[in-house]
């Protein structure tokens, strides 16, 4: 046993380098190494925005509306042939924005706005939304949603849009709102009659100019609007998901795959993509001939449902979430609200009014995405195009989470980029094409905790896919040491979310890279099933039942790699992990170099673990490391330079009788060697034991926790408790819950007087290398970045005069 309490013995014996190390140690002034900011930071902006600016604001935002609230319940109304059409639109912002559903002030908000006669249709439409937003009360709206969603199917205008509550012609404005509260009718297993939809499309077929954009008014083609272009493109969004018709998409109980009918959406929807990107502003509405409209606040609204809705990330070149985000942070004003001192358009000089559309543009766009459908360059990476946005619904519903989903580009990105959506999809049917560039990225994006999740669409009427060859071809240039091979039974991905078991017809086999599973394939049709996974369709008793339970099977499927690889951890959209780039610093000659030392058990399966730590020393300490990874051989000449190694693996290790004395001499010389076993690995830590024994004469001990390596402040603050997780397969998630236990189960051996060889048999590595939660039995990943910290000061400082 390590005695406790001992004092520090001066080395007698340094190796060369070790005089360098305490003098960079001591130096105060040392310069830190400057490493740029990620590409995924706002372009064209030098101070990215944060996630934390944007919930600041949002909170001011709320108590803006909030002390606003009328003993009545309501706000102070806007105009009388829309009375209560405001408090539902500021209702519906606070909940949007975090209002609590279940409050005092809530509770009155929804008495008075229940209350309300049925006679304007933004009134009965935002009431729909509003109500739908605080649907933990459901049983108590839900008399009011059917009566309200009942008028608004009675109340459609022959032309097929809606007007201010008669039958006359509809407009663009009272038309998209009531498609948004019809677009809750079947959470309330309301059926709209198709008849309905069908003159809602062609409505806004009708709205839709040669130019590609919407206007106000059919009768008005050729003034195409910013918020009504948006309008628009939501709008087709959702009367094409409601016109779907099951029976045309499968034969029996197969789904028809590859057959993408609603071509016709997809295109007008593209065009107003295009008008827009080509007029993208968030300082006015933009309009036709490059002139803006009024309704600034309003568009914003209607901007961040467009991106939102089709999952897009940027307009063109645009990246409209943080560049409005960004300028309605700048513009709020103190005491909480949005006002701009000229009018904007009809209802823009109230600040309620204002303030609302701001509030939900801002939350809706900060919900964190969950998945990236992976735009590979291929015309083919998209054949199914609904199948993420439904998804994305499903694992909403199941983890009772509002979040986002977006398409992310291989072209022109960097890996902060891909690191927008923690589980990135890629599909298609041809061979795919990623540039050598865009190759190293992929790797990169995987090898710092991001997730690859493929399908290769073929048979079901996708024919043959190429890309099954390719994909696989392309797993195995990135990762020639690892290989796709069928999940195993028993693998947490079955269990992740729901109970499912393999499947034959969708056969799913993983890769290996960086602590976990890092990559899954399916090479069969995962999407076309997922696009068949609509509202209604699980409780249509018309729909073929094998049909309905592959739908359903591929939908768990879908929702279990999902959860399996965030761990049902998300970042919120602007507080997304940036990877950074080296040090641009010239580091000088004297700078540390903390290497990890090679062996034949697994010595660099977790590529970027120890990088981290020695990025987090250099900039927490001032220390002038070497952060480039540096792997150095158990051989005299490799290892007499360094005061320090590193070592991790996950499989046997063993070292010859040279190597064995090689690294004896290192230690008797003043050399420190810290070990940790990747994901627990049983089969490393018994023979890394066995190692330490034939290379020193004895054998490992346990650290006491009373040991000045977790008490003396000269290494760090001092650690009593760590959050350890121990896998048990019989448990929710596969974990046990995280334990708070002292730091007891870390072993050492004195050499010549001193702690010389620090090793931890939970893991490390593995949390330290991936984003999300670790699936090794461990610690938690801000635990194991304190541990290695200590370590290293440990070793660099424990001659040093003890602190009193």
């Amino acid at each position: 046993m390590i005695p406790k309490n001992r004092v520090i013995r001066c080395r007698r014996k340094t190796i060369a380098m070790f005089a360098v190390v305490m003098s960079l140690v001591m130096v105060v002034d040392c310069p830190r190494a400057m490493a740029r900011p990620g590409a995924m930071a706002q372009r064209g902006n030098d101070k990215p925005l944060t996630a934390e600016q944007v919930r600041r604001a949002i909170k001011l935002g709320i108590g803006a509306l909030a002390n606003k609230q009328l003993a009545t319940g309501g706000w102070p109304e806007l105009r009388q042939d829309m009375d209560g059409g405001l408090s539902c639109l500021v209702t519906l912002a606070l909940i949007n924005a975090g209002w609590q559903a279940n409050t005092p002030a809530a509770e009155r908000a929804f008495d008075y706005i229940l209350g309300l006669p049925r006679e304007s249709t933004y009134v009965v439409s935002l009431r729909v939304m509003a109500l739908s937003a605080g649907d933990k009360r459901a049983d108590r709206f839900e008399a009011t949603i059917r009566g309200d969603l009942e008028w608004l199917i009675a109340t459609q205008s022959n032309d097929g849009g809606w007007g201010y509550g008669t039958r006359g012609s509809g407009d663009g404005s009272n038309s998209q709102f009531a498609l948004l509260a019809l677009n809750e009718a079947k959470r309330y297993g309301i059926v709209v009659p198709r008849e309905n939809w069908m003159r809602a499309k062609r409505y806004w077929f009708s709205s839709n100019g040669r130019d590609g954009g919407f206007a106000y008014q059919s009768r008005s083609i050729g003034r195409s609007t910013g918020s009504m272009t948006c309008a628009g493109i939501a709008s087709l969004i959702i009367i094409e998901e409601n016109l779907f018709n099951i029976k045309k998409q499968s034969n029996g109980d197969k789904a028809i795959c590859c057959n993408n009918e609603n071509n016709e959406f997809q295109k007008r929807i593209d065009a107003g993509f295009d008008w827009l990107a080509a007029r993208f502003t968030v300082f006015g509405n933009p309009s036709s001939g490059n002139r803006q409209s009024s309704h600034r606040y309003y568009y914003l609204y209607a901007l961040e449902r467009a991106g939102r809705f089709a999952g897009r990330r940027f307009f063109g070149p645009h990246d409209w979430y943080r560049v409005g985000a960004k300028e309605l942070v700048r513009t709020q004003k103190a005491g909480g609200s949005w006002q701009d001192s000229i009018k904007r358009g009809f209802g823009e000089e109230n600040a309620l009014v204002t303030t609302s559309f701001s509030l939900l543009f801002l939350s809706k766009g900060l919900r964190p995405v969950v998945l990236g459908k992976f735009d590979h360059g291929a015309a083919d990476y998209d054949l199914h195009p609904r199948g993420i946005h439904y998804l994305t619904r499903e694992i909403e519903e199941d983890w009772d989470e509002k979040l986002n989903w977006q398409t992310v580009r291989a072209e022109g990105a960097d890996v902060n980029d891909l690191f927008e959506a923690p589980v990135l999809f890629m599909s298609g049917r041809e061979a795919v094409g990623l540039s050598g560039e865009e190759k190293k990225i992929l790797k990169e994006y995987i090898e710092n905790g991001g997730f690859l999740f493929a399908e290769a669409c073929q048979g079901n009427g996708c024919g043959t896919a190429a890309m099954d060859n390719s994909f696989r071809s392309l797993m195995a240039e990135l990762f020639p040491d690892s290989q796709l091979e069928p999940l195993a039974p028993d693998h947490p991905i079955w269990t992740a979310q729901y109970k499912v078991g393999p499947n034959k017809e969708w056969p799913l086999l993983g890769l290996q890279a960086c602590c976990r599973t890092s990559v899954v394939y399916c090479p069969a049709n995962l999407t076309c099933y997922w696009s068949l996974s609509r509202p209604g369709v699980k409780n249509d008793d018309t729909v073929n039942p094998r049909l309905a339970k592959r739908i359903e099977y591929c939908k768990r499927v879908g929702v279990n790699v999902v959860t399996y690889a965030t761990g049902r951890q998300l970042d919120d959209k602007l507080d997304t992990k940036v990877v950074d780039d080296k040090a641009v610093s010239v580091l000088s000659d004297r700078a540390l170099v903390l290497p990890k030392l090679s062996h034949n058990g697994g010595s660099d399966d977790a590529p970027n673990a120890w990088g981290k730590v020695l990025k987090e020393l250099a900039t927490s300490e001032g220390l002038e490391i070497k952060t480039e990874k540096t792997i150095v051989g158990p051989v005299p000449k490799s290892l007499a330079d360094h005061p320090f190694i590193f070592l991790h693996g996950r499989n046997k290790i063993s070292f010859t009788p040279e190597q064995r004395l090689a690294l004896r001499k290192y230690l008797e010389m003043g050399g420190f060697l810290f070990a940790d076993s990747i994901c627990a690995s049983d089969a490393f830590s018994k023979s890394f034991r066995l190692e330490i024994k034939q290379i020193i004469g004895s054998e490992l001990s346990p650290i006491p926790v009373e040991h000045e390596l977790w008490n003396d402040r000269r290494y760090g603050e001092p650690v009593d408790k760590l959050s350890l997780r121990l896998r048990n397969p019989s448990a929710p998630g596969g974990f046990d819950a995280p334990k708070n236990v002292p730091p007891k189960f870390f072993e050492g051996i004195e050499f010549n007087g001193r702690l010389a060889v620090v090793f931890s048999p939970y893991d490390l590595s593995c949390a330290l290398e991936n984003k999300s939660v670790s699936n090794c039995s461990g610690y938690v990943r801000d635990d194991a970045m304190k541990i290695g910290r200590k370590i290293v000061l440990y070793s660099l400082l424990s001659d040093s005069v003890p602190a009193n």
